[in-house]
């Protein structure tokens, strides 16, 4: 059986999604703050679920903004059939997900073989914060961005999106991601002496896992170590907060190796599969 989660379901979802945290963090993250019945807000999600007996077996969503994302690792092809016939006539932009799972939703959809603005498996991290090294250098501070940091912000973002090859999101601009990251409550700054170097994000976050996304050092300040350090100092902060892992995935070698030089392990793939332009399903 498979129907859309309601807002009794939220508990059993993430108890099943916890079993898979590493690559079920969009799915927990937006159901933790938006649970399941909002349709307004770009990452709010409506959930699709396979349950028997025993309970859920399987979790599919879909978010507003056109993101599609599953967590059914011993499901058949019969679940992602049927979930793709779910999602008939709703307009997609792109999925995520462990890439076996990735696979078999495009091709459900009928979309595996559609042209792609970035379709890449990147390198899964995930560290224990109890476990985290200590701050390494003593001249950072991490703080919060300012609504006068827009101006740069936007040009941090133009090389963010040129570096990592990421599309901008539908109907959005620059300008639109430095206002939307000055207000994000878990977007950070590293600064050495009063100076912007580095920025970081939290992508998604449940009770007691955070996945760290949107990080970026401009290229007059790299090979110095702030990429790694402004990562390391925003997980002390949650850590004091009551989170105890961390997940990531490397957008590059070198993202990989700053991530492994603060402790990040390396445990599997994770697959970003965006279009060209947004696309229509038709099953």
């Amino acid at each position: 059986m498979i129907r859309c989660a309601i807002a009794a379901d939220a508990d059993a979802m993430d108890k099943f999604l916890s079993r898979y945290a590493a690559s079920s963090m969009f799915l927990r993250g937006n159901l933790a703050a938006h649970g399941t019945q909002e349709r307004e807000h770009r990452q709010g999600t409506t959930f699709y679920l396979s349950e028997d007996n025993n309970g859920i077996k399987a979790v599919a969503g879909i978010t507003n903004g056109g993101y599609l994302m599953c967590q059914a690792p011993d499901a058949p092809k019969s679940f992602f059939d049927r979930v793709a016939k779910m999602l008939n006539g709703l307009t997609i932009a792109g999925m995520t997900g462990e890439p076996r799972q990735v696979s078999k939703m495009l091709i459900a959809i009928g979309c595996d073989k559609m042209a792609f603005a970035l379709r890449e498996q990147e390198p899964l991290y995930a560290l224990d914060l109890a476990e985290m090294m200590p701050l390494t250098l003593q001249e950072c501070s991490l703080v919060k961005p300012l609504p006068d940091n827009l101006p740069w912000l936007a040009e941090w973002f133009l090389g963010y999106h040129e570096d990592s090859g990421l599309p901008l999101p539908s109907g959005s601009d620059l300008d639109d991601l430095a206002l939307t990251f000055a207000a994000n409550p878990d977007a950070r700054l590293l600064t050495v002496n009063n100076t912007p170097v580095a920025m970081s994000n939290l992508n998604a976050r449940t009770l007691d896992t955070v996945q760290i996304g949107g990080v970026y050092v401009p290229p007059e300040h790299r090979g110095c170590g702030y990429g790694g350090e402004i990562v390391l100092r925003h997980l002390h902060e949650v850590r004091s907060e009551g989170i105890g892992k961390a997940i990531l995935f490397a957008a590059s070698a070198f993202a990989a190796r700053a991530y492994e030089a603060i402790g990040f392990s390396h445990i599997g793939a994770y697959e970003v599969a965006l279009f060209k332009e947004p696309l229509r399903i038709k099953t």
